[in-house]
C-alpha cells in the first residue's frame, strides 16, 4: 500500500509538531513547514520518510515548497499566530499579520492544494486546525478569535464546494492546550486555575491529543464528515 503524503503547516511546534510527528509514526510521508528551521529539525529528529523546509506561511515561497514536494494527499493547515491586545489598543499590524497567517495563508493554500487535485481529479483531503475561539469570545483576543471564527467558516465553505469532487474539508478546534502559545498564562498560578475553571474536564490539553484527533478526521475512517469542525476542547464549549 502506498503511503498517503501529507503537509503540515506550523510543523516546528505546538499542535503542529505534534500533528507532524503522529501522521509520520503512522506511516505518512510527511512535509513540515514552518519559519523556525532549527525547530523542524528537533521536530523530524529520528523519524525516516520527513522533510521540511523552512518558509513564511505567507509566502509564493511556500506555495513553491509545496510544489516541489509533488502530489500530495492531506494538507494540515496548523501554523497559528496569537498576539494578545485590548480590543482598543489593538495595533493593526498585529491585527493584519494575525489574519495573514490564520485566514489568508490557509485559504491560499488550500485553494493551491485543490485546483492542483481538480486538475488531476484525485481525492484528498484538508484539515484546518481552528480554535475554540471560532464558537466563543476571548478577552484581548480580538483579531485571534476574528480569525478563527473565519477559518471555520471558511472550511464550511471550500466544504461545500469541493466534496463533490471527492475533496473532504474539514476542521479540529482545540480549547486550551499546553503550548508555547499560552505558556506565559499556564506559568501564572491564578491565570492557569482561571483557564482550568471552564474546562469541564479540568485540565489542558495535550498536543498529542489534538493530533490524534486531527489523525482521525484525514483518516479513512472519517470518510463521511464533510464541513464539520471537531471541538477538541475538554467541554469548555459546553458553556
Amino acid at each position: 500500500m502506498t503511503a498517503r503524503r501529507t503537509v503540515v503547516t506550523g510543523a516546528g511546534s505546538g499542535i503542529g509538531r505534534a500533528v507532524a510527528r503522529r501522521l509520520s509514526h503512522d506511516g505518512d510521508e510527511v512535509l513540515g513547514i514552518d519559519v523556525a528551521e532549527a525547530a523542524l529539525s528537533e521536530t523530524f529528529a529520528g523519524l525516516a520518510g520527513a522533510t521540511w523546509v523552512a518558509a513564511d506561511v505567507r509566502s509564493d515561497e511556500c506555495l513553491g515548497t509545496v510544489d516541489a514536494f509533488g502530489p500530495y494527499d492531506v494538507l494540515v493547515n496548523a501554523a497559528g499566530i496569537l498576539r494578545r491586545h485590548a480590543f482598543v489598543d489593538h495595533p493593526l499590524d498585529d491585527w493584519q499579520q494575525t489574519l495573514d497567517v490564520n485566514v489568508r495563508a490557509p485559504f491560499r493554500l488550500s485553494r493551491h492544494f485543490a485546483a492542483e487535485h481538480l486538475s488531476r481529479g484525485a481525492a484528498g483531503v484538508i484539515v484546518n486546525v481552528c480554535s475554540t475561539e471560532s464558537f466563543v469570545g476571548v478577552t484581548g483576543h480580538a483579531a485571534y478569535t476574528a480569525s478563527k471564527a473565519a477559518l471555520l467558516m471558511l472550511t464550511r465553505a471550500f466544504a461545500l464546494e469541493l466534496a463533490p469532487h471527492g475533496i473532504r474539508v474539514v476542521g479540529v478546534a482545540p480549547g486550551v492546550t499546553e503550548t508555547g502559545m499560552n505558556a506565559d498564562l499556564r506559568s501564572r498560578p491564578e491565570d492557569a486555575e482561571r483557564l482550568r475553571g471552564v474546562i469541564p474536564l479540568g485540565r489542558f490539553a495535550r498536543p498529542e491529543e489534538i493530533a490524534a484527533a486531527v489523525a482521525f478526521v484525514a483518516s479513512d475512517e472519517a470518510s463521511y464528515l464533510v464541513g464539520t469542525v471537531v471541538l477538541a476542547d475538554g467541554g469548555w464549549h459546553v458553556y
